[in-house]
């Protein structure tokens, strides 16, 4: 027990760290997105429509009731008396580990410990999240496929410049982001119906990693490989069972991506921009790209680097330009990170810091086979 509360202390102390890292890298994105000129944007935040304002912080909502339906109606499958409230508990514990951990990685693991304190099984915990990401996955492959084909020139056309002046294109950042969101969905679907690979995975790989001491127990490893195929076969084969909530998912991941990647578009309205080439649908495409460049990031919430393609991708050199003006789009960004990113992490601290779980669920597995996985 004093084991479990140690790990728990290094836990909460290594988070609080990584929280300061992420607000010290966007305080400092932050600085060297104003510069020299605080005095000229601060005068073009003083004109934002508050009107506009109010209905980004709405998008900051519509956000988290589109992931918690999912999260709700996922989990329902197997518990039918899963309240919504702890839904949305999963989400915000969720987003607060996956602004706050490099690359997110300590999302899944406190929303499974979360599900756990609520009475859910661990098994079927994993299951949940696990149906989760292969739904959004798939919906965000999709928009990147658009975004491709609709802006393939810009992309081809736009360079960053790195701090040693060498140009990077941005078709081949766009290139490793989009094949890391392939990758993740693909992985699952190689691991769990081909069986060639699974044991390529099984064996060469597993023992690669051991001899170069990356595994440290061999079997445990392989163990856990049998473990994860025979999981995703299941979970894809309760999705598709499911029909019902797997385009419920489908829907509400759709309207979460178009309405959180709309809000550049809507802090230029609320700032006045006049530029020709603002439109709702180009800010959704633009964001989308953004995603699949920062997506790679192991750097907590991508701060910094997060903020410096935004301002690149909407404010460019080169191309047509989102934004009307430099002032507007630089207060344009400070709106965005702000109000999606900033306020979103507090709402998530204060909720995990508040919510007290209560068990009492009742497992409702519909056929052996879930009743295999609840055990």
């Amino acid at each position: 027990m004093e084991n479990v509360s140690n790990d728990l202390r290094k836990a909460v102390i290594r988070n609080i760290i990584y929280l300061i890292i992420v607000l010290g890298l966007t305080a400092l994105a932050f600085y060297l997105t104003i510069g020299n000129n605080i005095y000229k944007i601060d005068d073009v935040l003083k004109t934002a429509n508050i009107w506009y304002i109010i209905a980004i912080l709405g998008v900051v909502l519509g956000c988290i009731l589109c992931r918690s339906i999912a999260i709700f109606s996922l989990t329902r499958i197997t518990y039918k008396d899963y309240f919504f409230h702890r839904a949305i508990a999963i989400d915000q514990i969720g987003t607060l580990y996956r602004m706050v951990t490099p690359a997110g990685l300590g999302s899944h693991i406190m929303e499974a410990h979360t599900y756990v304190t609520q009475g859910v099984r661990r098994s079927s915990a994993l299951s949940i999240l696990a149906m989760y990401s292969i739904v959004y996955q798939v919906v965000l492959i999709l928009y990147g496929v658009v975004a491709i084909i609709v802006k393939r020139d810009l992309i081809n056309a736009i360079q960053f410049v790195s701090i040693y002046d060498a140009k990077i294109p941005l078709w081949l950042l766009v290139g490793i982001g989009f094949g890391f969101n392939i990758l993740t969905i693909g992985f699952i679907l190689l691991l769990s119906y081909w069986e060639g690979f699974f044991k390529f995975l099984r064996g060469p790989i597993c023992k690669l990693l051991f001899k170069m001491h990356i595994l440290k127990d061999l079997e445990r490893a392989r163990t856990h490989l049998d473990g994860s195929k025979i999981n995703f076969r299941t979970n894809l084969k309760t999705l598709f069972r499911n029909a019902k909530t797997l385009i419920i998912c489908i829907i509400m991941f759709f309207i979460y991506i178009t309405i959180s990647y709309s809000v550049p578009y809507i802090a230029g309205l609320s700032l006045g921009n006049t530029s020709i080439y603002a439109n709702y649908w180009d800010s959704v495409l633009f964001s989308n790209i953004h995603q699949m460049v920062t997506a790679v990031i192991p750097i907590p919430g991508g701060s910094g680097l997060s903020e410096y393609f935004f301002y690149q991708l909407f404010y460019p050199s080169q191309g047509p330009q989102f934004y009307s003006t430099d002032e507007i789009a630089r207060a344009s960004l400070l709106l965005w990170r702000s109000l999606m990113f900033i306020i979103p992490l507090f709402i998530a601290c204060i909720f995990t810091v508040i919510y007290h779980p209560r068990k009492g669920l009742k497992s409702h597995a519909v056929n052996q086979e879930d009743q295999n996985l609840e055990e």
